[in-house]
């Protein structure tokens, strides 16, 4: 009769694996999402910088534009000062908006590759738990089959 007590406790066991895959499935799934959500994010950030470097440029080419054609003039030097500030407020502004950029990515990469450790380290929780309980399974599974072959009755000898 302890294989009732067996069968039961088996029982258990195939729920509590279920449960353990179902949970190793959603942080599957919570890692892909983290994934698609800094993908999305720095998409996102991808465009306004490039906005934001279009506009400086924008800046830049209309200096560069009013160009003077005669090279001799006293416009052409003070076009060529005012060229040379706005290439240098240029570079300046080029620099700042890729490193504010820069870090704003390494923040957002930062921040999805803690969430995705946390998950890996549940995942692998998960996993062991599942492999402990299937191994207890499987004991239990033998231990209900030599219960019943213990108190089977035996009929010949």
């Amino acid at each position: 009769m302890g294989w009732i007590s067996l069968s039961l406790r088996k029982q258990t066991l195939k729920a509590g694996i279920a449960q353990e895959q179902l949970r190793n499935l959603q942080i599957s799934r919570e890692i892909r999402s983290i994934q698609r959500q800094l993908s999305y994010s720095q998409s996102i950030y991808d465009l306004d910088k490039t906005n934001e470097l279009n506009a400086a440029k924008d800046d830049f080419n209309a200096v560069k534009a009013d160009r003077p054609d005669d090279i001799n003039s006293d416009a052409y030097q003070e076009w060529r000062q005012e060229y040379d500030e706005a290439k240098m407020e240029y570079e300046e502004a080029k620099v700042e908006i890729n490193d504010y950029y820069d870090d704003i990515y390494n923040e957002l990469e930062q921040e999805a590759q803690d969430r995705q450790t946390a998950l890996e380290q549940e995942q692998a929780t998960v996993e062991a738990q599942m492999e402990a309980m299937q191994a207890e399974l499987e004991a239990v599974q033998e231990q209900i089959s030599t219960e019943i072959q213990n108190s089977a009755i035996s009929f010949g000898k």
